[in-house]
Order: C-alpha cells, then sequence, then structure tokens
C-alpha cells in the first residue's frame, strides 16, 4: 500500500484522538497544572504497594507485601508485572495525569468500539468523548477507582469486535476480541469483566436466534468454536494474573471458606447475601438516569438555597452557611451513601429510545436486553426473588458486591445505541411517518416522567429524609430547609432534561422535515446537546475544587507526629497499629510500616476471622504475637507513638504446644493465653511433635529480612520448638522454609502464623516466598502474547493491502 493511502485511512482517527484529547485536557486542566484529587481509594493504593514500588525502584519484583494486614501477597493489591506484551498497548496513559488518564481510557476505548461497528468518525468521537465524562465515570475518577475504569474501558470495543466477527470479520473481529479481552483482564477488576460475561451472553443469544431464523446454525455454530478460540487466546497472556488470582482467592474472603463453624464465611464460599447485597440501587432512584437530582446524592445546596437561607437565618454568616451547606449529607435514597447519581443523559436516553424506531435489525433488542438486565441486577435487595435466584444458582454471582456497578451495562449499550441512533439518521433508510412517530413517543415517554417529577414528585418517593437528618434535627439542624431542597433540586432537574428532550425531539423533527439537511450540521447539533445536557451535571460532583497542590502531579503521604518519631527506629522487624485512625480501612501506616491493619477488598479469610474474634477488640496477647512495637494513638493532628513492651519480636521459643480439637478451639484459646509461653496448634498438626514441652534454652534472631525472603540464626544444644511472627499462606507451596539449605515441613500455629521445630545446635532458617503458579504463568503469557501479535501483524497487513479507499469521516 502507498503511504498516502495509509496516511487518509489514519488521518481521521489521529485527528480525532486530538479533539478527545483535547476535550479530556480540557476538562482536567487542574490536574495538568499539577492539582491532583485526594481520594482514598487512590491514597490505598498508595500507601500498600510503596514496599513494591521501592523494590521495584532497585530493579526488582517482589509477589508479597509485608505492610499489609501483617503480611499477603501482592496479586490483588497491585497487578505485578507479568510477561503480558499485549499490555503495552496502554502505555499512552502513562504520559497523561492519573484522573485525566481515566476518563482518556473511557473514551478512547468507546471510540474504538464505534469505529469496530463502522459509525462514522464524527459520531464516534462526539459520543466517545461524552462517554467518558458520564457522571457515574466521573465519580469513580473521583474515587479513584482506576482497575474497575480501565476494564470499563474495554467492554464496549470487546462487545463490538464480537458483533464484528459474527457480521463475518473472523480474523480481524477474533483478534480484536482476543486483545480487548486481554486487556479488559489485565485491568485486574474481575467483577467488570463478569458482568462483560452477561453482555456476552446476550449477543450470543442475539446472533443464535439469527442463526435459527436464517437456517445457519450450522456455521454459528462453527463460528462461535472459533471466537471460543480466540477468547481463550485473549485470556492466556493474562495467565500469571489469572492462575494467581484463582489460587489466592481460595484463601480470601471473597473466594475462600473460613474454618471457624460460627462464621459466616463458614457456610459458603463467597460473600454472604447482606455483605453482596451493599450499595443496591433504589428503583426509585433508577429514575436518575434521566433526571440527576432524583435522590440528591452528591448535591450541594447553593448560596441560594433555602438551607443557606435558614441558616442565616439562625444567625450563621452567609459565607459559612454556603460552606457548611456543601458538607450535608443531601442524599436520602436506599445505599449507604453515595457520592451522586447514574446520570446517562436525557439526550442519550431519547436517542436510546429513538434508535427502536430507526433500527432495522435485531440489534436494539439486544441492546435493551443488556440495559434492562443490567437494571434488574442493580436493584440488588430491592428485586429480592430475582437476584437471590442469580446469588444461590449462577457461578460466581456471589463473589460480587455492590450491585448498583451492574448499571456500566446499562450505560454502554444506551450510548452504543445512541450513537447508532445518529448513524440511521444520516443514512436516511428510514419511514418518515414511522421515525415521526417515534419521536412523539419517545418525547412522550421521557417528557412525561419528566413532567410528573415535576408536579408530583412526591408521589414516587416514599419519604425525602435522609439516614442523617434525624441527627442533624436534634442538633438544632433546620432539616425541613434541606427537605424543600431535595424535592426543589427535582423539580429544576425534571424541568432540565425536558427541556433538552424537547430540543432533542426538536433537532429530529427538523432533520426529517429537511429544514437543514447538513451532515454535519445534524452531528454539530447533537454534539453541543451531549456536551451541555452531560458535562455540567458532571461539574457539580467533579470540578476544579476537587483539585488540590501536589507535587509533581501525585500524592503524597507524609508522617504525621507519631509516624516520624516511629522512623526513627532501625529494627529489622517490628509493625504498627493505628488506634488512632480506621486501622481496618486505611493503608496510610503501610506508607511507612509493617502494619498490623490495612485496606484490601481481598484480605486472607483467617486474618478477616483473627480481626472479629480479637483484634477488633484489644486481645494484646494477640497483638503481641504480631510483633505489635507501637500504638498510634490520640486526635487526628495529635497522634502519638506508644510503644509496647509486651511485643514478642520477630520469632521466639516456647515452652510448650498446646493441642487443640479444631480451628473454633484454636480461635477460642487464644482469648487466655501467653503466646510468649505456648504455641496453640490444631489437632490435624499433631503428628508433627514427637513431643510438646521444649526447655527455651536457646536463642533465635531475625538476621536478614526481605518481603519474600526472611534468614533467621537460632542457637540451642536440644531440639527447641519456634513461632514466627509471620503470616501462615499456603505453607510448604508457596512459602517454603529451609534449614542449613534443606527444605523443612513448618505447620500452622496460633491460627495464623508459623511454627517449625528447630534441631539442636547452630542453625541458619530461611523462608522464601516461591509461588510456582506465577512463574507458570508467566511463561504462558510471553508465549501467548508473541502469538497475538504475530497474528495481528498479519492481519492488518492483510487489511492495509485490500484497503482501496479512505474510511468515511
Amino acid at each position: 500500500m502507498k503511504p498516502n493511502n495509509l496516511l487518509n485511512i489514519l488521518l481521521p482517527h489521529l485527528k480525532a484522538i486530538g479533539v478527545i484529547l483535547f476535550a479530556c485536557a480540557l476538562y482536567f486542566s487542574p490536574e495538568i497544572k499539577g492539582g491532583v484529587i485526594d481520594a482514598h481509594d487512590r491514597l490505598s493504593y498508595i500507601g500498600a504497594s510503596k514496599e513494591m514500588k521501592d523494590y521495584e525502584a532497585k530493579g526488582e519484583q517482589i509477589l508479597w507485601t509485608s505492610r499489609v494486614f501483617s503480611g499477603m501477597p501482592m496479586f490483588q493489591i497491585s497487578t505485578s508485572k507479568t510477561w503480558n506484551l499485549i499490555n503495552y498497548l496502554n502505555i499512552y496513559r502513562d504520559a497523561v495525569p492519573f484522573s485525566m488518564g481515566l476518563s482518556l481510557s473511557l473514551m478512547i476505548g468507546f471510540y474504538l468500539a464505534l469505529v469496530i461497528l463502522q459509525v462514522p468518525v464524527s459520531i464516534a468521537t462526539i459520543t466517545s468523548i461524552v462517554f467518558g465524562f458520564s457522571t457515574w465515570f466521573l465519580l469513580s475518577v473521583e474515587a479513584a477507582h482506576s482497575s474497575k475504569l480501565y476494564a470499563i474501558s474495554f467492554v464496549a470495543p470487546f462487545i463490538a469486535s464480537i458483533i464484528n466477527f459474527y457480521r463475518g470479520k473472523i480474523l480481524l473481529g477474533g483478534l480484536l476480541t482476543a486483545i480487548t479481552l486481554c486487556l479488559m483482564i489485565a485491568a485486574n477488576h474481575f467483577q467488570i469483566v463478569y458482568y462483560a460475561i452477561y453482555f456476552t451472553a446476550a449477543v450470543l443469544i442475539y446472533f443464535l436466534v439469527e442463526a435459527l431464523v436464517n437456517k445457519t446454525i450450522v456455521s454459528f455454530i462453527k463460528n462461535s468454536f472459533v471466537l471460543l478460540a480466540f477468547a481463550i487466546l485473549g485470556a492466556l497472556p493474562n495467565s500469571a494474573i489469572l492462575l494467581s488470582t484463582y489460587d489466592y482467592g481460595k484463601e480470601t474472603i471473597r473466594g475462600g471458606k473460613s474454618e471457624l463453624t460460627k462464621s459466616e464465611q463458614a457456610e459458603t464460599e463467597g460473600l454472604s447475601f447482606d455483605y453482596a447485597m451493599s450499595w443496591s440501587y433504589g428503583k426509585a432512584e433508577s429514575f436518575n438516569l434521566l433526571i440527576p437530582g432524583i435522590m440528591g446524592g452528591g448535591y450541594s445546596p447553593g448560596e441560594d438555597s433555602k438551607t443557606v437561607e435558614a441558616l442565616t437565618g439562625k444567625g450563621v454568616p452567609k459565607q459559612n452557611a454556603i460552606q457548611y451547606a456543601k458538607g450535608l449529607p443531601m442524599y436520602y435514597g436506599d445505599q449507604p451513601f453515595t457520592s451522586g447519581p447514574t446520570y446517562i443523559g436525557a439526550t442519550i436516553l431519547f436517542l436510546f429510545l429513538l434508535f427502536f424506531f430507526l433500527e432495522k435489525s435485531n440489534l436494539k433488542w439486544l441492546l435493551l436486553s443488556v440495559f434492562v438486565l443490567s437494571l434488574l441486577f442493580a436493584w440488588g435487595k430491592h428485586f429480592n426473588s430475582w437476584n437471590t435466584f442469580f446469588f444461590n444458582t449462577v457461578p460466581m454471582f456471589n463473589k460480587f458486591r455492590t450491585p448498583s456497578m451492574w448499571l456500566t451495562l446499562a450505560i454502554v449499550s444506551s450510548f452504543m445505541g445512541a450513537a447508532l441512533a445518529i448513524q440511521n439518521l444520516l443514512n436516511k433508510q428510514y419511514d418518515k411517518n414511522i421515525l415521526l412517530k417515534g419521536v412523539y413517543a419517545s418525547a412522550g415517554f421521557l417528557g412525561a416522567i419528566c413532567l410528573a417529577f415535576y408536579l408530583a414528585g412526591d408521589s414516587f418517593i416514599d419519604s425525602f429524609s435522609g439516614s442523617y437528618d434525624e441527627q442533624l434535627q436534634k442538633n438544632g439542624f433546620p432539616v425541613d430547609a434541606m427537605i424543600q431542597d431535595r424535592k426543589g433540586l427535582i423539580q429544576s432537574d425534571a424541568l432540565r432534561s425536558l427541556f433538552f428532550i424537547l430540543v432533542s425531539a426538536g433537532i429530529v423533527w427538523a432533520w426529517i422535515n429537511e429544514k437543514f439537511s447538513k451532515e454535519i450540521m445534524l452531528v454539530g447539533a447533537f454534539g453541543l446537546l451531549f456536551v451541555f445536557d452531560i458535562v455540567p451535571i458532571g461539574l457539580r460532583y467533579v470540578n476544579s475544587d476537587d483539585f488540590k497542590e501536589s507535587n509533581g502531579n501525585d500524592l503524597v503521604i507524609r508522617p504525621n507526629r507519631a509516624t516520624a518519631n516511629i522512623l526513627q527506629d532501625n529494627s529489622l522487624h517490628y509493625r504498627v497499629f493505628n488506634a488512632a485512625g480506621n486501622p481496618f480501612n486505611d493503608n496510610e501506616i503501610s506508607y511507612f510500616h509493617k502494619s498490623v491493619g490495612g485496606y484490601s477488598a481481598v484480605k486472607l479469610f483467617r486474618y478477616q476471622d483473627l480481626i472479629e474474634y480479637h483484634l477488633s477488640k484489644g486481645n494484646m496477647a494477640v497483638f503481641n504475637m504480631l510483633n505489635t512495637k507501637y500504638f498510634i494513638q490520640g486526635k487526628p493532628g495529635e497522634e502519638q507513638a506508644q510503644q509496647n513492651p509486651g511485643a514478642l519480636g520477630a520469632a521466639w521459643l516456647i515452652s510448650k504446644a498446646n493441642i487443640v480439637a479444631n480451628a473454633d478451639a484454636e480461635m477460642a484459646a487464644m482469648n487466655e493465653f501467653n503466646p510468649a509461653e505456648e504455641v496453640i496448634v490444631d489437632d490435624r498438626f499433631k503428628n508433627y511433635f514427637s513431643k510438646t514441652e521444649f526447655s527455651k534454652q536457646g536463642s533465635i534472631e531475625l538476621s536478614s529480612f526481605h518481603p519474600e525472603k526472611m534468614v533467621y540464626t537460632a542457637n540451642s544444644n536440644e531440639e527447641q520448638f519456634t513461632v514466627f511472627s509471620e503470616i501462615w499462606y499456603k505453607g510448604n507451596e508457596d512459602w517454603k522454609a529451609y534449614i542449613n539449605g534443606k527444605e523443612t515441613e513448618f505447620i500452622r500455629v496460633n491460627y495464623l502464623l508459623r511454627g517449625m521445630k528447630i534441631p539442636a545446635g547452630k542453625n541458619e532458617i530461611v523462608f522464601e516466598f516461591k509461588p510456582k503458579i506465577f512463574y507458570y504463568g508467566n511463561t504462558v503469557s510471553l508465549i501467548s502474547s508473541l502469538l497475538i501479535i504475530s497474528l495481528l501483524v498479519f492481519s492488518v497487513y492483510r487489511s492495509l493491502a485490500s484497503a482501496k479507499s479512505p474510511i468515511k469521516a
């Protein structure tokens, strides 16, 4: 192919990416200037991954961290570097600031999806921009839910690739399916991947029905097996992370099973139903897909609000009242709390409905079914029979929580339908009379909803009172004024959405009646409408006020006085417990120290049991066995470090092994025991002992520490038993122990620590973390990556060689 022809093909897309990049840079200009969003999840990641980053700076990769929950694998805390070469396609994200990169990835992913579906570049550009600025996504950007958003960015192109495959683009469609699936999995947010499977199932059913109607079922089955092969090929470059996550999941609160018979986790492998159904979207709340102000989430009353008026009436200075109003909990929906609505956009929903009068294929029913399905799942406990059935029946459904996240599929399907609706308008392959009926029906239906909420919002919402209102009222706060503002927000936003619906309908009506005929005018009109409809709602929740000054576009966790004092201790091994904060929901201490607490959605189930039964109840014997040398106490800004003289160190000798019947007995025995003298051992390990009493005559000390390799020196005249203050995880499998270079068996003691018999004499004991499944998966990742790249090069070369004209812009 001649270079000019290749340039003509690529130029429209390069221009589109430029426009997308400009729009993204404009929105995130505060970040480009050096600002950063102070998000809990991002701070949590920075704290939890600090040890890993420190070793990466030395050119070393670690798969175990000693700083979160006294020690745990890194597999789900941070994506370990693997030989997945396909993941280098995401390298562009490193060239832009963090939050901007999240939105940019959503836009580029959706743009790719629409191009795959052969939507004109102009439509793909404007739709992908507002897709990235969709309110729910911006709220996720604000919360720094990076892995979730990176995974979502590949859902649309993945689905589009499958559709393209069944439409006859076998090689290219199959390869794009493999690549987008590969990148979606690599984002390391398996809940979104799981949702994409449901979207995929809907696509397969759609083409199965089509094959039955057209009597091409044999061809469909053959192609489906080919697609399955491409999907497997796409998953293989992620073998390292998939295999290690699967293996690790069996030991966590997500996929593991507690041995304690009184624990909820003992009943089933997975989450409890109540926990999984946290953040179920309310049925009435679902109307904020159309009217953003419903349920008031994240809204701050302005200076002209009834709340500010009431506060000033009580003598509060107006500026103080305005500032105070910004922090009020205006949300009154069914979720525990939320930062804002899942506003899709009145214009997008109008076009999505209009799509059913424009599209001649059954693709419209595919998108509608996905939209409805996601809504039913998002309702969670509010649509109990449906979700209970799936929770108890469908594999892996009980591994995930936050049903409201299912609305991701509603956003993807509605934006996709809206873009295709504009494409159909441009093509003018429609029946004018049918389309006019569609305009009236779509505008009438959505407009009626808006009018109903404007005139009688009280009839659709049980209560405008939020969960914090009662306490506010006890403190003398004018809650009635807040309720008036909540009602007022619904009315103003209902009129706002009605306005955009009517303008959208007017544009389509004018186009149908040829009041204007240039394509650029139609696309431009909807582009402006999208921007003025969706972006201002996003700015309510994510704007320049959210960006704080920083150093180099990154958050820095600075030590407080207590942390700084502890840093003076140069001992090889000790742990810190932050009693001054939220110790089991915060990784700030992990940035500096080995923390007894931390935050992880996939903590080891054994550690969760220990938290519930002992750590949360302040059992000092358990804190001592975890070598908790320092406690941080005091009010924020006044924290102080207190040294614990009872901390037992990295390892110690005991005098007696107390063998108990089971895990329940282990946990109970720790209520009253002296860990310095006694070790509690489950009956399953009784054959490990030839004797249960020891002299304790001798010594053991930690001579060198590395998160994945601890070296101890022991000396005794007779056999002793040693407890190591390290977390038990796949002992004798992933964690190996060696005495004087010879692999040696060790056992689990005190429910989650390691214990070992040490022979007489001077000995060197080494623990090493060697997760074989990760290294095996890495080899598979490399081979499959090279295969995909080879097939892609061949496919692109063949496509370019056969291309005759540039893509229509």
